[in-house]
């Protein structure tokens, strides 16, 4: 016999099946999802270039959405590998000169200036770490402990500070820096600007020096090589100097031979002061080889005023034949390049064209006290 469903159990099945019984759950809602990368940035501005490593988290709020960042982090900071400050020159330049140094006084506010930090040839033994400020930020704490030679040229006036001392510096993480240096006992900081510059030591030292030959009337003529192992980095050696630091030894030199030339005439020269004459055949002198003597074989060595840089200029001269008339004043501030030039460049017979080619050696030495 059929079994007759009655009208309440038709109703009760109905809603069983529009409710749904027996099927799948429905789904959850969906969680954010978050991920961590690390990657590591070079930053190669300002002086004290570094490695950033930098963690960046990332955020995902709905299902195959895009992952965008939320936060970021620098969890590592350091120096760059291969870096080194020793024997380098960077320029700074401020249109206030208090800004590249907070121990000038306020005459020096609102006035262009530039500054030339020379580090010592010492600058080794370099530390770095980084380390959490107060709002969360990081900087890199640099150990530097080591001297360097401040120039400063505020709208053409030029003042040279010794042997300041570096202490430290700390470096953000756009490559600017601020450095803590001691001058004449007295703490300051100098800023860095993200920007600063590297320049060559020539430039630095023709910045530094009052008395640099710019200009020389004969510059057209070939050129040939001198050098000597008393300038180190355009800077003489104190022992070929006249002075308390000194031992007045003239320095070594050497010369390319030049096809054509019986002599050579050799001048050291500072601005018009006359420290050398040497005539002479061969292309080299020996340290300490010409004392005090006679014209074309004399010498007394640098004597300048405390704290002022000068350039000790040498300059070679290969000839055809003997000059006719040299005009030198020896140990004296009355000496003319040019008219000492012209004296060489003709020869006993009055034949112009004498010189053949020149050489020319700068170096830069300052009596410190």
């Amino acid at each position: 016999m059929k079994k007759i469903l009655t009208p309440a159990a038709l109703i009760l099945t109905a809603a069983i099946a529009l409710c749904g019984c027996g099927s799948s759950p429905a789904p959850t809602a969906f969680e954010s999802q978050l991920k961590t990368e690390t990657k590591t940035v070079n930053v190669t501005e300002g002086m004290f270039p570094s490695v950033i490593d930098m963690e960046t988290t990332y955020l995902q709020d709905e299902p195959n959405g895009e992952w965008k960042a939320a936060s970021e982090v620098i969890s590592g900071m350091r120096l760059a590998d291969g870096f080194d400050i020793s024997d380098s020159v960077w320029k700074i330049t401020s249109d206030d000169a208090t800004t590249l140094f907070s121990g000038l006084d306020s005459s020096f506010k609102d006035v262009k200036a530039t500054l030339y930090l020379h580090f010592s040839a010492d600058a080794k033994d370099i530390t770095a770490e980084r380390v959490v400020n107060g709002d969360g930020t990081s900087k890199m704490a640099v150990k530097l402990n080591t001297t360097a030679d401040a120039l400063f040229d505020c709208n053409g006036t030029k003042f040279n500070v010794f042997d300041v001392k570096i202490i430290s510096a700390d470096v953000v993480p756009d490559g600017s820096a601020k450095i803590t240096a001691n001058v004449d006992g007295g703490e300051g900081i100098i800023s860095v600007p993200a920007n600063v510059s590297k320049v060559e030591m020539k430039d630095y030292l023709i910045r530094q020096s009052s008395t640099y030959i710019t200009v020389v009337s004969f510059e057209d003529l070939p050129t040939f090589s001198v050098t000597s192992s008393d300038l180190i980095n355009g800077v003489w050696d104190n022992k070929i100097s006249n002075t308390g630091v000194g031992e007045n030894i003239s320095p070594e030199l050497t010369w390319d031979a030049v096809d054509g030339a019986t002599q050579y005439v050799v001048i050291m020269i500072d601005g018009g002061w006359l420290h050398m004459d040497v005539f002479t055949s061969e292309t080299s002198l020996a340290s300490g080889a010409i004392g005090r003597g006679e014209r074309g074989a004399q010498y007394i060595g640098p004597y300048p005023p405390k704290n002022d840089p000068h350039t000790y200029t040498v300059f070679v001269f290969a000839l055809k034949n003997e000059p006719g008339n040299v005009r030198f004043g020896f140990d004296s501030g009355s000496n003319n390049l040019d008219t000492i030039y012209k004296g060489l460049d003709a020869d006993v017979d009055g034949n112009s064209g004498n010189v053949l080619a020149y050489a020319r050696l700068d170096g830069n030495f300052t009596l410190r006290g």
